[in-house]
């Protein structure tokens, strides 16, 4: 017998399929699409599950992106037709105007181009992934300007954007500054909020000591899973 629910996972909500037989213990996996799949006796309850799910959720997390990461692997750039924003596929579509611009909307990403070429095309893409980027680490900084600049007396930092091959992010502490790639724009949101904190940390701390990720996972538990996208 199958019954279904949801759970919050790592700020999400994630399905979870729950098929009941006869075995004494519980048995927990990660399905393709991100859902949860639980074995359990009849007599348990969605309490009881949703407890027992909480308690790996780290796990679940990690199994979750390192699934998610092999949908990445060559999946930058701006060449047609299928495009990666924010980690979920767009399909491109290109339309004679005036003026060059690129939007997204629903499963579109629409390039408006005086002239259709690559480099056209190229400038149009990043200028509307800044802008994005940008959006969405407005909904992002809040708590790191809170917890890790003022809590230590740190003036909050300019956040620019740049196209990088090299560093996802760098951190400036004399200057104030941190300047992210814009090619994070092609991963999910975690991958954005990792590399955020990981510059912030800076601040506090130069190198890649042991004590600097003590202090990333201390904020972000399952770190790994989300560089783990990243590399």
């Amino acid at each position: 017998m199958k019954r279904t629910f949801s759970i919050l996972i790592g700020g999400r909500e994630t399905p979870v399929i729950v098929t009941t037989k006869r075995i004494r213990n519980m048995y927990l996996r990660v399905n393709p699409d991100g859902s949860l799949a639980v074995s359990c006796g009849s007599w348990v309850t969605d309490e009881e599950i949703r407890r027992f799910i909480w308690s790996r959720e780290t796990w679940v997390l990690k199994t979750q992106l390192s699934q998610q990461r092999t949908e990445f692997i060559n999946r930058e750039g701006t060449e047609g037709p299928v495009i990666w924003w924010m980690g979920e596929k767009k399909y491109a579509r290109y339309l004679e105007g005036k003026q060059d611009s690129c939007s997204v909307d629903g499963e579109l990403i629409t390039f408006v181009l005086r002239e259709e070429t690559d480099e056209r095309i190229t400038k149009a893409f990043r200028a509307a992934a800044n802008q994005e980027l940008e959006r969405r680490v407005q909904g992002l900084r809040g708590q790191w300007d809170s917890l890790i600049c003022m809590a230590n007396g740190l003036p909050v930092p300019e956040i620019r954007y740049r196209f990088m091959t090299s560093r996802w992010g760098v951190c400036y502490p004399a200057e104030g500054r941190i300047t992210l790639s814009t090619r994070l724009i092609h991963y999910p949101e975690e991958a954005l909020e990792y590399v955020l904190l990981h510059e912030y940390v800076h601040f506090l701390i130069r190198d890649h000591s042991k004590r600097f990720y003590a202090i990333v996972e201390h904020y972000m538990p399952a770190y790994q899973a989300y560089s783990a996208l990243l590399k």
